[in-house]
């Protein structure tokens, strides 16, 4: 794991103006994605696409010009990805559909993950960058939810935060390149996108469609589904919105901000992969088994009330009319 230095905290410690940085990068990347010309359309991947624009893809490992070919399979990526993903997914959920690069790459260079403000069920994050960035710090934008559905129940903010933060669906964002060319159209499509949407098909930086999310969105995943502190964040804005105060919007302190960086300097914590544990796969198979065995009970109880009834009719104790009707119900 890399060393926390004081150039890092440095970093996700200027909060100051994040917000204002944050919609300035925003700005920036409307802008240059208006002004693109080498963009692979939606009418374009449904077979309107002209060889003379020259556009080029990495499908099958090396860059060459996109063919008749490439569409069909970029289609089939697409189609499959829609059905795949669902409108928002959990933190733990987007960790799960992550690539293993790049959750390696959060855990090695990514150390930390700072609330700098809340508004609303939407929380900005001030993430470090890696040594090799040429940047310092990245903006990554997160919208629970759930959020208006906790406002509006009488439970206590904090058992409805620790709720939010496990098991609400996500929107997210970041400015970074990697969630910009391999992940905004994977988000778009998937439902989980946060800010703008993104139309162009990813033909040359991730044809394949895989991947969910960037290392610093997976260390906000982490510090979000983890941090008691981010809790407590999430609890107060929780908390404004039951009161119906008039301004929602909250900034976190410096003092604060120092805290729960050097907290997660300190835990590091590891992002990985989590499958069901072996307690509830066993519920849910002895769920199941009871369920089945259930209906095969049901299923023999209604064979025996057919056999019964056809007895009451051949001795003349039921009429054709009723026996019918009765069956039918038997069906239903």
């Amino acid at each position: 794991m890399a060393n926390i230095n004081s150039a890092k905290l440095a970093a996700v410690l200027g909060i100051r103006g994040s917000a204002k940085a944050a919609d300035q990068l925003r700005k920036a990347d409307a802008e240059r994605r208006a002004k693109a010309v080498n963009l692979l359309r939606p009418r374009e991947v449904k077979g309107e696409y002209s060889a003379e624009r020259l556009l080029l893809t990495s499908l099958g490992g090396q860059v060459r010009l996109i063919t008749n070919d490439d569409l069909v399979v970029f289609r089939k990526n697409a189609k499959a990805l829609g059905s795949k993903l669902k409108p928002g997914l959990t933190a733990q959920q987007i960790i799960n559909l992550s690539l293993p690069e790049d959750r390696e790459r959060a855990n090695e260079q990514i150390r930390m993950a700072v609330p700098a403000g809340t508004n609303r069920g939407d929380i900005r994050f001030v993430t470090d960058a890696s040594a090799d960035s040429d940047v310092a710090r990245h903006y990554v934008s997160v919208e629970i939810m759930n959020f208006d559905a906790a406002v509006a129940s009488p439970t206590d903010p904090k058992a409805l935060a620790k709720w939010l933060v496990k098991d609400s669906p996500l929107k997210f964002e970041c400015d970074c390149g990697r969630f910009t060319y391999w992940y905004r159209y994977i988000a778009t499509v998937g439902g989980f996108v946060k800010g703008r949407q993104e139309a162009a098909y990813p033909k040359l930086r991730n044809p394949r469609l895989s991947g969910v999310a960037c290392k610093h969105a997976l260390r906000v995943m982490k510090e979000f589904s983890s941090s008691l502190a981010v809790r407590g964040i999430v609890a107060g804005m929780v908390e404004r919105g039951q009161k119906g105060a008039i301004k929602q919007s909250a900034v976190i302190a410096q003092a604060k901000a120092r805290e729960i960086a050097a907290a997660q300097a300190r835990k590091n914590r590891a992002i990985n992969v989590k499958q069901p544990s072996k307690s509830a796969e066993s519920l849910k198979s002895a769920v199941i088994a009871a369920a089945k065995k259930a209906d095969k009970a049901a299923g023999m109880a209604i064979i025996e009330a057919k056999k019964t009834l056809q007895k009451l009719k051949d001795a003349g104790q039921l009429s054709q009319t009723d026996f019918d009707v009765i069956t039918m119900k038997l069906k239903g």
